[in-house]
């Protein structure tokens, strides 16, 4: 019974991640589900990978079988162009012309590319029209500094809702096979089964399509309807704002968790999946119709783990502690919670959270690297260090732009026309530029740079060099100071004049 489907009851074997591959799942699993009903569930399970996206990309979580860390559309709040981002790198997803001038008979153009590869198609394109083009000199690789950037999406919805039942559901089958197949679950797997539906369809999750709805769209919503039926017409799966019962912290940092048990009071079949150990969700099964034992199956799940074994951990107990007790509307939660912005909390911390981690990454990075100081000579060793801080320009360039922000509201009133200005200019963007800042931005960044070489290299000859000041000086407090008394002190010399 085991290697059946739970869906259809035939020979399973497809393979299916548990938890899955485009959010970092590892592990598979051949026992569950047949192709056909696999393969059903695709769509669901993009919409959750679509919803986490920016999670993922801010992380570098790796999806399973691939080698590249996940990454994110967004668009430069100035130049409205369109930006990949990810955790390695920021680039331009469409080549741009910087500059274009008559030069004799022909036409002077300086260009800026994603990459390599989208420079050697434009050249092949120009030479496919006829248009004879001759590279006046090596290409050089420049960083596009980001200032503000949009990323728009959403989460939850009744699709991203179902793609959490599914997941849930997965460990269900594979923590309680006898149960997945007894028919105490067909309820739900008929909703899942109902909205996976939907969410194949064309405009299903409520995205916006061009032209008409697909008319299969209204007769799958009537099907969904129809397998809400037995759970008063409420969907089995919740946001959950309430404490977790569970007291044990995942055992990754950003790890996920799914709880799956049953408890044999009532029979109650109960599901929980908690993302980045920071947003929760309940649901209800069904209720077991024989006699079962409590038992409780939890799996903490790191999607940043490159393969097993380090990549999940299970603990089983005999407890029913995670059990779940249905809301009267599975939505009041989350409207109270939009009601009193509890909603963003779980939000703000997670990115408070990354952004931390991240941090923390940068510092032991450069704490190895700076470790080769001491055996160069004076000038490689002013080198190594504007080398280790130019790698970091990004984040030196948003430390200018925290600084001069927060110091720009705190000019006298009177002097805030002519020094605001000054101050707008040394953070300004240009999209006419290769690298997407103004001149005097570019020098703002070189000023700011050099004062953090500086720093370190008095911090490594002082012997105070430790990860924990790199994270200091690269954060928004010391190292902000740092660059605050190089970049300000003409500001501050016209506050004294």
């Amino acid at each position: 019974m085991a290697n059946t489907c739970i869906v259809c009851g035939q020979a399973a074997g497809s393979g299916e991640h548990v938890f899955p591959a485009s959010l970092g799942g590892r592990r598979t699993n051949k026992n569950i589900y047949c192709t056909k009903h696999d393969n059903s569930y695709a769509r669901l399970v993009e919409e959750l990978a679509n919803q986490l996206d920016l999670l993922n990309a801010l992380l570098g979580v790796i999806p399973d079988r691939s080698d590249e860390v996940k990454s994110v559309l967004a668009r430069d709040r100035h130049t409205g162009e369109e930006l990949r981002l990810s955790v390695k790198k920021s680039s331009l997803t469409e080549s741009r012309v910087i500059s274009r001038q008559r030069e004799g008979a022909g036409v002077r153009m300086e260009m800026s590319f994603p990459n390599r590869e989208a420079m050697k198609l434009w050249l092949a394109e120009q030479q496919a029209n006829g248009i004879d083009v001759t590279p006046l000199h090596k290409p050089e690789e420049h960083p596009y500094f980001l200032g503000e950037v949009h990323h728009q999406s959403h989460f939850g919805g009744p699709c991203g809702l179902g793609a959490v039942a599914y997941v849930t559901q997965t460990f269900l089958a594979q923590a309680f096979p006898e149960l997945a197949r007894s028919g105490d679950i067909e309820n739900f797997i008929a909703y899942t089964q109902a909205i996976a539906a939907v969410a194949r369809i064309r405009g299903g999750c409520g995205a916006h399509t061009d032209g008409a709805p697909d008319p299969k769209l209204e007769a799958a919503r009537q099907t969904l309807e129809a397998a809400l039926v037995p759970f008063a017409g409420k969907m089995p799966v919740w946001w959950d704002f309430d404490p977790q019962p569970e007291t044990r912290p995942n055992a990754f940092e950003f790890g996920h968790r799914v709880t799956v048990g049953v408890d044999a009071e009532d029979g109650q079949i109960f599901g929980r999946l908690s993302l980045f150990s920071s947003i929760h969700f309940g649901m209800c099964f069904g209720t077991a119709s024989a006699a079962v034992e409590t038992k409780a199956v939890t799996v903490d799940i790191d999607p940043m783990a490159a393969h097993p074994p380090d990549d999940i951990q299970t603990v089983q107990s005999a407890s029913a502690i995670a059990r779940v007790t249905a809301p009267t509307q599975p939505t009041a939660g989350l409207a109270a919670a939009l009601a009193n912005n509890t909603q963003e909390a779980p939000f703000t911390d997670l990115i408070r959270r990354i952004e931390a981690y991240s941090l923390a990454k940068v510092a032991a990075k450069m704490h190895v690297e700076l470790a080769a100081y001491s055996t160069l000579s004076s000038v490689e060793g002013d080198l190594l260090i504007a080398r280790v801080v130019d790698e970091q320009a990004q984040r030196v360039f948003n430390m200018v732009r925290w600084l001069l922000r927060d110091y720009k509201p705190r000019l006298p009133t009177d002097l805030l026309p002519a020094l605001g200005p000054s101050i707008d200019s040394m953070m300004a963007r240009d999209p006419n530029s290769a690298n997407g800042l103004s001149p005097m931005a570019n020098a703002t960044l070189t000023l700011a740079k050099g004062a953090l070489v500086t720093q370190i290299r008095e911090d490594i000859k002082a012997g105070r060099l430790d990860q924990r000041r790199l994270e200091a000086l690269m954060g928004e407090g010391p190292g902000a100071a740092v660059i605050g008394e190089i970049i300000l002190t003409p500001v501050v010399a016209a506050l004294a004049g």
